[in-house]
């Protein structure tokens, strides 16, 4: 017998062994790498958005995937709301014979409407190869659909216990044995009968069945909703820089699938997962399937049903008008429905359908006063249908749109339900929630803020959106009475849940400024002054009626101001506008001072330079006119005046003067007991009055 060193036997030893492990993962890691062993298959009998997000997916991620029973009846139950999906075993066990021997074969099995796929097949096979098993379940929380199987599940050490068919992978042989064990109906629960398999221990060692019970691969979102949270966190791989992260075992699933209530977190995190969107590349998704309008020919452009909604008083309601009339489209192509609810606005409603008569391909206005706004929602439906329209676009009076684009960019995104973001004045109001409380009701998004300030642009998957959005006809006849569907909610509202529970995907697009929306509360549009005292709701409608265009050229650093004489500067500040209804504002009140020195609106009754006047305050126009005083006069006066700053000015004595041939036809010279006095002509010489030589 021949001795050796122990020492060089020891070294030998650790060689040997260091070889053969090296050979085993060279070998699993080239297994690894081909993409052939794996085979993706889906059940799937129509197009729906989910299934169209399932595929977009396994296509970001080059995933070879066969789609089971496309365009055929499902006998499969209703799975929304019992048990069923036996047909999916069946088409599963028919799809499989080609593979029911062949050893090299994964097969990966996903459902079709609600999972996302967040990595390629060299990932999904090198996680399945650790865990050791033949065939891996994806697991949850719950035991169902019969809850008294509970306790025939083995313990689990950590995870979820329970196995759910809506993912799992496995080497073809032992799925297809599996499959065909046992026989089962189309309108059986498949995940009973997979339940039933991975319970009998002889099959389960045989096929060496285990659960993904930390999600290594697999996350059901059912119930663990508050288990995971997505990883923005630097990553090698380009398509992967969103990730999902599971912070309860410290896992990043990979295959995501939003099972049960948990299908609208599944739509939040669609909006980052799967390549929707990243931080380099920004929004992937907005690329796709992108339609072109840029023919010539007018007759090429789809038509469209614009529906006009006015449910309560309207600021600047002329400015909604204009906002829908520079819209860059053609008019030819569209016809305008007006539904006004408002007795006040009808005078406005008719001067438009009068000037635009011949436009556009047409204008009406449906007398909506007597109708309830949900019915008026569902007759625009209807109207649209009847004029074989191609898309409804509904813009209710309060939204402004401001980008001319807006429409032929919102058809181009080619989305059957889209919304342009729209943003109330300096506020996080939108016309769109990120997320929905218990009840129904608006609750924040983590990415809320990131959305509604634009600092993240894309196509957002969301569950309610409100004031302006577009219809495509696909889905017009699929929403006929939806307004009226929850008759205990707003009609906005019970469209939305109506879209939601039909699996409607709803989109906001925040990739341009596309408008704004108006700011109605506790506007009385029976004050025919209402918009004159409208510049806390909204200031920039208000500056655009009523400071005069020039004005802002005024704050540039090189504006030269006239100087008729010494320290005194004329600069432009409101429009004939504003002179106009100022005029009117006090006229319509009336009650002119006498012109006399007593004066009883003063602390001490008495008027050194007496006028004919009537005070900002009685008119309650006080409070807006040391706004204005601080925001446009202020800056003008610190240019001006140099060295004087009073932030907000103080002013007790503001008014506006009449001056009358046959009252008072001028003022006496005087000093005025103020640091800076603001003279505003409200009308022209020549023009408004006459001038005496």
């Amino acid at each position: 017998m021949r001795c050796f060193p122990v020492e060089k036997v020891f070294y030998s030893i650790i060689m040997i062994i260091w070889f053969i492990f090296g050979f085993i993962w060279v070998s699993r890691a080239n297994l690894v790498s081909s993409d052939n062993q794996l085979h993706v298959f889906t059940v799937a009998t129509e197009e729906t958005d989910g299934y169209l997000r399932t595929t977009r997916s396994l296509r970001q991620f080059a995933l070879n995937y066969s789609v089971l029973g496309l365009n055929t009846p499902w006998y499969g139950g209703d799975v929304k709301s019992t048990v069923g999906g036996g047909q999916k075993v069946r088409l599963l066990r028919d799809a499989l014979t080609e593979f029911k021997h062949d050893g090299n074969a994964i097969i990966l099995f996903v459902d079709g409407y609600d999972v996302i796929i967040n990595a390629n097949a060299e990932i999904i096979l090198e996680r399945f190869y650790k865990s050791g098993a033949n065939v891996l379940f994806s697991a949850e929380g719950f035991c169902w659909p019969d809850d008294s199987l509970a306790v025939e599940y083995p313990v689990v050490k950590s995870g979820k216990r329970y196995l759910n068919s809506g993912a799992f992978i496995g080497y073809a042989p032992d799925i297809y044995k599996i499959i065909t064990e046992r026989s089962l109906r189309d309108d059986d629960d498949d995940q009973l009968y997979y339940t039933h398999i991975f319970l009998d221990p002889a099959l389960r060692e045989k096929h060496k069945i285990k659960l993904d019970s930390t999600s290594a691969i697999f996350q059901n979102l059912h119930g663990a909703v508050d288990d995971v949270d997505l990883d923005f966190s630097p990553s090698g791989h380009r398509m992967r820089q969103v990730r999902l992260a599971n912070l309860a075992y410290g896992t990043e699933p990979v295959i995501i699938h939003g099972n049960g209530k948990s299908k609208m977190h599944l739509n939040y995190l669609g909006n980052y997962i799967g390549n929707w969107w990243n931080p380099i590349d920004g929004c992937v998704a907005c690329n796709d399937d992108l339609l072109e309008l840029n023919s010539d020919n007018e007759n090429d452009f789809p038509f469209v049903v614009l529906a006009c909604f006015i449910n309560s008083g309207t600021p600047f309601l002329d400015k909604y008008f204009e906002s829908i009339l520079r819209l860059d489209y053609p008019k030819s192509r569209i016809g305008i429905v007006i539904f006004n609810r408002v007795e006040p606005h009808a005078v406005k409603v008719e001067h438009f359908v009068n000037l635009m008569d011949g436009e556009y391909h047409f204008v009406q206005a449906d007398s909506a006063i007597s109708l309830t706004e949900r019915n008026a929602r569902d007759r625009a439906v209807d109207i649209c249908l009847e004029s074989g329209c191609d898309y409804l676009f509904v813009v209710d009076a309060e939204a402004r749109i401001d980008f001319p684009g807006t429409l032929k960019t919102l058809i181009e995104k080619n989305k059957s339900l889209i919304a342009p973001m729209m943003i109330r004045g300096e506020e996080l109001w939108s016309n769109f929630w990120g997320a929905l409380n218990d009840d129904g009701f608006y609750a924040r998004s983590d990415d809320y803020i990131s959305i509604a300030k634009r600092e993240r642009l894309g196509l957002w998957n969301i569950p309610h959106f409100s004031t302006a959005y577009l219809i495509r006809k696909d889905r017009l006849s699929l929403l006929l009475s939806a307004y009226s569907y929850n008759g205990k909610n707003d009609p906005d509202m019970s469209f939305t849940q109506f879209c939601r529970e039909k699996g409607f995907f709803m989109y906001v697009d925040n990739t341009e400024k596309y408008g704004h929306i108006m700011v109605s509360d506790n506007y009385n549009p029976l004050n025919r002054f209402a918009d004159f005292y409208n510049i806390f709701q909204n200031r920039r409608e208000w500056e655009e009626r009523y400071l005069d265009e020039k004005y802002w050229d005024t704050l540039n650093n090189d504006y030269e101001f006239e100087l008729p004489c010494p320290d005194v500067y004329h600069f432009p500040l409101f429009s004939k506008q504003f002179c106009k209804e100022m005029i009117a504002v006090m006229e319509n009140y009336g009650r002119w001072s006498s012109g006399s020195n007593l004066d009883s609106r003063l602390a001490g009754g008495y008027e050194n330079v007496p006028t004919r006047d009537i005070h900002m305050n009685q008119v309650d126009f006080e409070r807006h006119w040391l706004n204005i005083l601080d925001e446009y006069i202020r800056p003008v006066q610190e240019k001006t005046f140099i060295g004087y700053y009073s932030k907000p000015p103080h002013a007790i004595m503001n008014f506006v003067v009449r001056y009358k041939p046959d009252e008072q036809p001028a003022l006496r010279p005087h000093h005025d007991a103020s640091t800076y006095t603001v003279d505003i002509a409200l009308n022209k010489a020549g023009e408004d009055f006459e001038v005496l030589e």
